[in-house]
């Protein structure tokens, strides 16, 4: 069950606190009260709400001086705080509460409507950056993991050679190297990845546009990708679309895009499973996404782990990883599907999804083609 946001009112007048009271109650809030600054400084010591309704008018210690004591102190700094004030007209009240801090600001008698809008929209704001925080927290601890790990195997390598340990087996030292390689071409990959999101997002990305085949991008990565469906016991099935259109668009990048979605299915895809590699040509009527025309278009299907609904519109967010993918024994960065996307779109191109959890996912990329593209495969 999700945990209730835990709201301080805090105002010097009993009546207010209880209206307070009823109405965030009423709307799901845990709601405590301070009848002062100094009551408020004590109980979000204690408490540390997670947002605070701050009067303005109260003697002693008025809601700005108390602000000043919330921001000033590391642990409720963050806290966001909705400033209430009887006076609707004072501008400098106003300018004076923002520059302290405020998240919101205000006025009495207090819209209820108004108010409940403004803590739920601070509440989902406070929530989805604690999300980012924590999201990228995990990926550079992932990060950190799988640059160590392989840099820790290829030192180990250099070390025995620098120490002579292959000198007298030219065999072993092969192998050992060939092993260093490969794991130095896996820390490549994953920069290039981490590199190529940056470029993506900042719109600097460049593509190398030439007229291309797809089935020949496909069967490409899937050539490189079958040892590994073979190693975990999953059926890897591959449907070429005849008379597929040529497109203009990027080989290398398309390349990723394909061999993320593949890989991505044999990973979360249970032994005995199996991954349907498909390319055919679609068509589309002034669709609700405005696509219109011709369509090189991939599916890549899996009898694997599933996504909930709940999470396939952020499964592109950069970081992110599904449930069911954190629970996989096999880990992934969270970049590829948003390279995925971010590529395709730069072509002109869609991602679409579909899947159930514990009975697989289907991923459908298309990019377009012209009628007078077409050619016979």
């Amino acid at each position: 069950m999700e945990e209730r946001s835990r709201i301080l009112a805090v105002d010097d007048a009993p009546d207010n606190l209880i209206l307070l009271n009823k109405l965030l109650k009423r709307q799901g809030f845990d709601v405590s009260n301070a009848a002062s600054g100094k009551e408020c400084l004590s109980k979000t010591a204690g408490e540390h709400p997670d947002l605070i309704l701050l009067d303005v008018a109260m003697p002693e210690m008025d809601g700005f001086e108390t602000l000043k004591h919330l921001k000033a102190n590391e642990l409720s700094k963050d806290i966001p705080v909705i400033i209430l004030t009887a006076n609707s007209k004072d501008a400098v009240s106003i300018e004076q509460g923002f520059s302290l801090g405020a998240d919101e600001y205000l006025t009495k008698p207090i819209d209820q409507e108004e108010l409940i809008a403004r803590v739920r929209s601070i509440l989902r704001a406070v929530k989805a950056e604690h999300e980012i925080e924590q999201l990228k927290s995990d990926f550079q601890s992932m990060l950190v993991h799988d640059l160590r790990s392989p840099l820790s195997v290829i030192i180990g390598v250099l070390e025995l050679g620098v120490n002579g340990e292959f000198d007298q087996n030219p065999g072993e030292m092969k192998e050992f190297m060939s092993s260093a390689l490969d794991t130095s071409q896996k820390m490549l990959g994953l920069i290039n990845d981490i590199l190529d999101v940056a470029k993506l997002e900042a719109g600097k990305l460049q593509l190398n546009k030439q007229p291309n085949d797809l089935n020949a991008v496909v069967a490409s990565a899937v050539a490189r990708l079958k040892i590994l469906a073979r190693e975990k016991g999953i059926v890897l099935t591959v449907e070429f679309g005849k008379d597929l259109p040529i497109g203009e668009f990027d080989s290398g990048k398309m390349d990723q895009v394909v061999t993320n979605l593949v890989s991505n299915a044999i990973k979360f895809t249970p032994k005995d499973g199996k991954v349907l590699i498909r390319t055919y040509i679609r068509r589309f009527e002034n669709d609700v996404l405005g696509l219109k025309g011709t369509f090189a278009a991939l599916d890549v299907e899996d009898t694997g782990v599933g996504i909930s609904s709940d999470e396939i519109p952020m499964i592109f967010d950069r970081y992110r990883q599904a449930r069911s993918a954190k629970n996989s024994v096999q880990k992934g960065t969270g970049l590829g599907l948003t390279i995925v996307k971010r590529v395709t779109e730069s072509h002109g191109g869609r991602v679409f999804v579909e899947s159930s959890l514990g009975k697989g996912t289907k991923f459908t990329v298309v990019i377009p083609v012209t009628e007078e593209e077409m050619v016979s495969q």
